[in-house]
């Protein structure tokens, strides 16, 4: 079988959404070719590459949304690559919610529709919803990496077919060594801080679904407001910075540049705060639990799919007292206890979110919606 992937999300491309769709395909690529169609400016258009059971092809991205489709349109309709294609899949993206869906069903191909999170949060609320609610009714399928997602589009009953595929981690990418312990032990150092603080991590592009304002704002009532300090890993708004200054609460932020730089900066907290108001299912949970890190969260989303009671520190979303108790208990939970609740979470993730259930989910996916 030859599955043509259509995404805005894939490398050299950076973030959770590329990551996920890398490991996702290269899985897939294990059983059947597949031939990544990439939307990005950041490599020539047209540009196609011979990858291990499949290829690679950039497609170019203008500023007219419509005009981007209709390229895409008039350079794979008789195409090589396309006329042997037996299924198309769109992963994660505005532009492949706008056009794969159709383009699928002039090319009489089935259409698998990926919901990853912020993807369907945002196009179910656009004033153009009638592209999100189209792709919707004519895929052949639909993946969501939350149950609640699944849920939510099952209830709209414009197609039963509607699948959970949860997210996943490759353990073994996500070893510690020696120099992620050194680098790790030299990034604390020069944070300068008091042997009795403790470090909470906001991890990953923090756009505004993140929840990171009420975190600020209900942390620097907590107990833990005079000895927390908030290590910032990734691309924040201006305005947070602001607010951490406002609030006199301490902080550092850093925007890594290498695997070895994000483990190290993992590594340097005590724990990692998802405090997302709506969400997918983050990578920053998996990673942490690879690394052993405990896990301060919303019940957003994709989040209750993987996290509970007994290996994080959940909240309510937006419930102050909720996430002060949260916080509170993190604070009164002795760091080996704190560490039982890591290693629950990651044998959770072993047993229950592994490569193979994720590429399983898509296989059976596949088999159902082909001839």
């Amino acid at each position: 079988m030859t599955i043509t992937w259509f995404t805005e999300n894939y490398p050299p491309h950076k973030g959770g959404m590329s990551r996920s769709c890398d490991r996702i395909v290269a899985n897939l690529r294990q059983h059947h070719r597949v031939d990544v169609f990439h939307f990005t400016n950041k490599r020539p258009a047209f540009t196609k590459e011979a990858h291990d059971n499949g290829a690679y092809v950039s497609m170019p991205i203008f500023e007219d949304t419509s005009h981007t489709l209709n390229v895409l349109w008039a350079f794979i309709k008789d195409h090589e690559l396309i006329k042997s294609s037996a299924v198309f899949t769109a992963f994660g993206s505005h532009l492949c919610l706008k056009g794969i869906t159709l383009m699928g069903n002039w090319l009489q191909k089935p259409v698998m529709i990926c919901f990853r999170g912020n993807d369907f949060d945002t196009a179910i609320f656009s004033n153009k919803k009638q592209d999100v609610l189209y792709a919707i009714e004519k895929a052949s399928a639909i993946a969501c990496v939350t149950s609640e997602k699944v849920a939510r589009i099952k209830t709209m009953q414009l197609n039963p077919n509607v699948y959970f595929t949860p997210h996943s981690i490759n353990f073994e990418n996500w070893q510690i060594l020696k120099a992620d312990v050194d680098l790790a032990e030299t990034l604390k150092a020069s944070l300068n801080l008091k042997e009795s603080t403790m470090v909470i991590g906001l991890i990953g592009f923090l756009k505004q679904k993140k929840g990171i304002d009420f975190f600020i704002d209900v942390l620097r009532k907590s107990e833990l407001s005079k000895t927390v300090h908030v290590h910032i890993v990734g691309e924040i708004e201006p305005h947070i910075e602001q607010d951490l200054k406002d609030h006199q609460l301490s902080y550092s932020t850093i925007v890594p540049t290498s695997k070895t730089e994000l483990i190290a900066n993992y590594r340097i907290c005590d724990a990692v705060a998802i405090p997302s108001i709506y969400d997918g299912m983050p990578n920053v949970i998996f990673e942490a639990a690879a690394l052993d890190i405990p896990i301060i969260a919303s019940k957003a989303g994709g989040i209750p799919d993987v996290l509970t009671e007994e290996n994080a520190f959940l909240f309510d979303m937006f419930s102050e007292l909720s996430l002060l108790q949260s916080l509170s208990a993190f604070k009164k939970t002795a760091p080996d206890q704190r560490q039982f609740k890591a290693r629950r979470l990651k044998t959770r993730i072993k047993t229950s979110f592994t490569t193979a259930q994720e590429t399983q989910n898509y296989l059976a996916i596949f088999n159902q919606i082909t001839p």
